[in-house]
């Protein structure tokens, strides 16, 4: 396993589980790489935060 694959995951599951806050274009980095690498399932919980979040709140919290 890749250390970007490592990095990723980490990330990722800290984005789904509400532990960190995401910005838009770091969810879609993240779902970039993840899917790359295989991993495909945790990609598409991204897509699912991103579906369940208002993606003006993502933006609005990147511009600050």
């Amino acid at each position: 396993m890749s250390l970007e694959r490592v990095v990723a995951r980490g990330t990722a599951r800290g984005l789904i589980n509400g532990s960190a806050a995401p910005s838009y274009e770091m969810v879609i980095s993240l779902y970039k790489i993840l899917m790359l690498e295989g991993d495909a399932v945790l990609a598409a919980g991204l897509l699912d935060l991103l579906a369940s979040n208002n993606l003006s709140e993502l933006e609005d919290r990147n511009c600050i």
